[in-house]
């Protein structure tokens, strides 16, 4: 009797505000009472959104103020990196899926999770979008970049844990669902990098002018923690972009690729694109499209709402 009590009381308070999808009768049958409360809180979870904002940062690793210079080590040289101002990346779109939050009162959240025969999906990892239409709220997408070029991107205008960061202005606030971030998709139209590039170590060398073309592209990123989506979040979402991360040296499967030794090799005023240097410009996809290298989300620790 207290059980369903409680049940009962949870149930109006859900449904405070939500007076036209709650029925309550007298209290006689507790099997049909569970079931009404019950999905009364699965439709007031199921169609809660709240405002969250993103921001979109470029850093580098220096724990400087200076975005556009940095040095990096490849194939034991050291080089000294500037990006020129004429650099942009001209973004497409940016977007969301989230996963319902976890179980409550032995049920899940979201009807969605539920088959036809009404036997609990699970979902292991939490990173796994769900495979629902998409008009569910949980088979949505949902924006938050703006189609936009942005250009002066080393230009500081924010900080973070190592240092300056460039906060992209074209991010947008999206109503989400209640739950945690399945993954991010962003894409992009271009990204162009005018660069010059020194080796310092272990002998100087000239200065020498280079420029990067990629051409348009998409990357999916996944959370390496659970951030949650839920009322009273404080916070915006942050996703990184390093163009540092971009040239570093990177060993998959026993093979290292050297990009700034290569290109440095290369004649002063070379183009790095699909069509020119293509080995280098492989070097450059790699890293854009590896877990974590140069599109992130942030680790997580105690107490940081990430």
């Amino acid at each position: 009797m207290k059980t369903r009590n409680i049940l009962y009381r949870l149930g109006q308070i859900f449904c405070l505000g939500l007076v036209s999808h709650c029925t309550f009768g007298s209290v006689g049958n507790s099997e049909e009472e569970k079931l009404v409360i019950l999905q009364n809180l699965i439709f007031f979870n199921n169609n809660q959104t709240i405002p969250v904002g993103t921001n979109l940062r470029s850093y580098d690793d220096q724990a400087d103020d200076n975005l556009n210079q940095f040095s990096l080590s490849s194939n034991g040289n050291t080089y000294n990196i500037t990006i020129q101002s004429g650099t942009y990346i001209h973004w497409e779109t940016g977007t969301y899926r989230i996963n319902p939050p976890n179980q409550t009162l032995g049920v899940s959240t979201s009807s969605s999770e539920k088959s036809s025969n009404a036997v609990s999906k699970t979902h292991t990892p939490y990173t796994v979008p769900l495979d629902l239409p998409a008009d569910d709220l949980y088979g949505k997408t949902y924006p938050f970049l703006t189609t936009a070029v942005v250009s002066n991107i080393t230009q500081f205008n924010g900080t973070m844990e190592t240092g300056a960061s460039f906060l992209y202005p074209n991010t947008r606030t999206a109503n989400l669902p209640l739950g945690v971030v399945a993954i991010a998709n962003v894409s992009w139209e271009e990204i162009y990098i005018q660069l010059t590039i020194q080796r310092t170590l272990p002998t100087a060398g000239a200065i020498q002018n280079y420029t990067i073309l990629l051409s348009q592209g998409n990357k999916s990123i996944i959370p390496k923690c659970k951030i949650p989506i839920k009322v009273g979040r404080n916070s915006n979402i942050e996703i990184l972009f390093s163009l540092s991360s971009l040239m570093q040296d990177r060993t998959s499967s026993g093979v290292t690729t050297r990009f700034l030794n290569d290109t440095y090799a290369e004649a002063d005023g070379s183009v790095i694109s699909k069509v020119s240097n293509v080995d280098l410009y492989n070097i450059l996809q790699q890293n854009l499209q590896a877990e974590d290298i140069t599109f992130s989300f942030p680790g997580c620790f105690p107490g940081v709402e990430r």
